[in-house]
């Protein structure tokens, strides 16, 4: 095992990891305006083999992939999230291509590229990156598949299949992302920028008014990297709360057994909702 923390570094590796053997592995990536992650998987094992975390200075994201040893090996396909960056959801039946920057422009101001996605054959998310990060990404990366994280999240979650009401968080870099599905429908998707634990529990709070839930009675699974006291206020007022269970479907080794089970294991599943 090899594992490193410091400046919110944090690396682990199998302790049999074959640095041979890329071209047999997918590598997942997760990009946002602070943090940069990724794993590499064995797709046909399910299993992840490393892990890599760490901020990055958002205005050197070419230098830092570019002396990275993992991110620059051949993989046999790739998959990168953009996290944290505005998007809109909209129903197929009402979507047109044409009118793509004004559906994005009713919630968020244009940024210079939109991307889509589809979820469910029934839903586009419309989500707005920069001109430069686009080219960076598709210069770097030509034959990866770009997402966003909340296509990823509603995907993942939608999966479970819950037959009730079901209201998940994912935290990260001062970003909470919140989804609200029942069955295999989404019924709320939204994310808010906050700086305090305080401005975490209000955005939550607000969202569960707003759709009629029972704080003492929705069941929430929180994913992501939440801290112990901005867990432990919204376990005051959301009482059927708990941490995401790493899920079932991608095996790791011992040597991941250190770190919290929901803080990846959405990027775990990343090449499983792509």
């Amino acid at each position: 095992m090899e594992t490193g923390e410091s400046n919110s570094k944090l690396f682990i590796k199998e302790k049999d990891f074959n640095d041979n053997s890329f071209e047999n592995y997918h590598l997942s990536i997760e990009i946002s305006h602070q943090t940069i992650s990724y794993c590499i998987i064995d797709t046909q094992k399910r299993r992840c083999k490393l892990l890599f975390s760490s901020k990055y200075d958002g205005n050197n994201l070419v230098q830092f992939i570019n002396s990275d040893k993992y991110l620059t090996q051949e993989f046999k396909t790739s998959s990168i999230s953009i996290v944290n960056f505005p998007n809109t959801l909209v129903p197929i039946s009402l979507y047109n291509e044409n009118d793509k920057k004004k559906l994005f422009s009713l919630n968020h101001e244009l940024d210079d590229v939109i991307l889509d996605d589809i979820i469910k054959n029934d839903i586009k998310n419309l989500y707005a990156i920069s001109e430069s990060l686009n080219n960076t990404l598709n210069n770097l990366f030509p034959n990866a598949k770009i997402r966003s994280q909340s296509s990823i999240l509603i995907n993942n979650f939608l999966n479970f299949q819950n037959n009730k009401e079901y209201l998940y968080l994912y935290v990260k870099d001062n970003f909470v992302n919140i989804i609200l599905t029942k069955n295999d429908t989404l019924t709320f998707q939204n994310k808010f920028s906050y700086q305090t634990k305080e401005d975490l529990l209000f955005y939550i709070l607000f969202c569960i008014q707003e759709l009629n839930l029972s704080n003492e009675e929705i069941k929430t699974d929180v994913y992501g990297d939440i801290s112990k006291e901005e867990f432990n206020i919204l376990y005051e007022y959301i009482r059927n709360i708990d941490y995401g269970n790493m899920l079932k479907d991608i095996e790791c080794s011992s040597e991941f057994y250190n770190i919290k089970t929901h803080c990846f294991s959405i990027l775990y599943r990343q090449h499983l909702c792509v």
